[in-house]
């Protein structure tokens, strides 16, 4: 259930590109409108002298910092790392064509006054400083989607008081659970009733000379991980296909809901979604310490996604290298004041998520059987002053407690219902001729 996958960063999306080796690093660069890859986008010719000037700037604090992690002054190390993360994010304002970084400017300034409040606390010091790819996560999502405010409404005087907000996507429907079929099993095409021969017969009969099963034969690797399938085809598919829950029969050919399901599985691997967040590699870009996608990231998509527009999300649930993909579909919070901190709220959240099944199943999906339902926690820090509407501007979060070894490692976004990018060259030469049986099984809305 864990899937393997490389990331390329294709502006303005983050986008996953087929995995083709086990073990690997995740990769991220920059690919221009040209398909050209370059180290990061170029300035306009009119900010082409600020950009120079942050890029001085940014040079030295760099060196900075390797000398303060070589003396080991932690107080002053996490200082020169919050100017640090000041510089890069205005850097990528001007290169974005924005020379006004008031905003940004502000925001650290709220920061500063939080690290120095936490100066004897150098964990809580920590949490406000983030690695150059963590700064880069948390902007992708803000950019996109708009920065985290929270209402002081919904908010909880102590932890020990109960004010609950649910984010829910239930209204399109809850994600159905399947087998995740591992690359070591062969359920997906071994026998003459597996999924896929069935495929191969029903494409025969429409005249095609379908050989999907002979491609997965020869393509079977005995060497593959226990954790390597197809747990991010199936997540993707559950959100945007609806349950089969009766048999289709087509052509003197049976296809049962789980035949189905496998069949929409496959129509779904080497799907290209939008993702936000990274993956975590425990190097010094991800911080090395499983924060990769900060929670008020996690937050502000939740509230967007489930919450605003009703829709259910994806989330690789494991911070760790591996990737474990589970439909998120509602969240519960509950939001309360930091009685340790200033500035800061203590969020704990309660998400549904459905579970891969162990073995194939045609039963269809049962919240009392499917449902994944773990507990977050985490601390969010908001800016002294509130926005013009009074709610609170949240500017860095930490995860907490046993979150922060368990917590959504990154967010998966569907790119559209159709997927042209199927790893099987034969699923993908008669991908269209698929879609039309799923269709037929009522799959797919009209």
């Amino acid at each position: 259930m864990h899937c393997c996958q490389k990331f390329a960063l294709i502006l303005p999306l983050l986008i996953a590109v087929a995995c083709q080796e086990k073990e690997e690093k995740t990769e991220y660069r920059y690919i221009d409108s040209q398909g050209n890859l370059v180290e990061s986008p170029s300035c306009r010719a009119d900010l082409q002298t600020l950009c120079d000037e942050v890029q001085t700037q940014i040079t030295a604090k760099e060196e900075e910092i390797k000398a303060l992690t070589a003396a080991g002054d932690t107080v002053a190390l996490y200082k020169a790392q919050l100017d640090l993360n000041e510089l890069m994010e205005i850097r990528s304002s001007y290169q974005k064509g924005n020379s006004d970084v008031a905003a940004i400017q502000e925001r650290y300034k709220s920061l500063r006054q939080i690290l120095a409040a936490n100066t004897g606390d150098v964990k809580a010091m920590g949490a406000v400083t983030y690695q150059k790819e963590e700064v880069a996560a948390v902007r992708e999502v803000f950019d996109s989607i708009g920065e985290l405010t929270i209402d002081p409404a919904i908010v909880a005087d102590t932890p020990a008081d109960k004010k609950t907000v649910t984010y829910s996507s239930q209204e399109s429907g809850t994600p159905w659970a399947a087998y995740w079929y591992p690359r070591r099993n062969k359920a997906m095409y071994e026998t003459s009733d597996s999924p896929l021969s069935k495929l191969d017969r029903w494409l025969n009969v429409q005249g095609k000379q379908s050989r999907i099963v002979e491609w997965e034969q020869n393509n079977f690797d005995i060497a593959a991980a226990e954790w390597e399938g197809l747990c991010d085809a199936w997540a993707m598919a559950s959100i945007i296909t609806i349950e089969p829950k009766k048999d289709l029969s087509i052509d003197g050919i049976n296809f049962t809901p789980s035949d189905l399901k496998a069949l929409t599985i496959k129509y779904y691997e080497g799907y290209k979604p939008q993702i936000f967040g990274r993956r975590y590699q425990g190097l010094a870009a991800t911080d090395g310490l499983i924060q990769d996608l900060r929670p008020e990231a996690f937050h502000r998509l939740i509230e967007e996604y489930l919450g605003n527009q009703k829709k259910p999300i994806i989330i690789d649930e494991d911070p760790g290298p591996e990737i474990w993909s589970k439909p998120l579909f509602r969240v519960a919070l509950n939001i309360s004041k930091d009685p340790e901190k200033p500035q800061a709220l203590i969020v704990k959240a309660f998400p549904w998520m459905v579970r891969q099944r162990a073995e194939v199943d045609n039963s269809p999906t049962s919240l009392a059987n499917d449902l994944a339902a773990p507990t977050y926690e985490y601390r969010l820090y908001y800016d002294s002053k509130p926005d013009a509407n009074g709610r609170l501007k949240i500017i860095a979060g930490e995860w907490l407690s046993n979150s922060l070894n368990f917590h959504p490692d990154m967010v998966f976004l569907p790119n559209g219902s159709v997927n042209k990018d199927q790893y099987n060259p034969e699923v993908k030469k008669y991908n269209e001729d698929i879609r039309k049986l799923l269709e037929k099984a009522g799959m797919f809305k009209p």
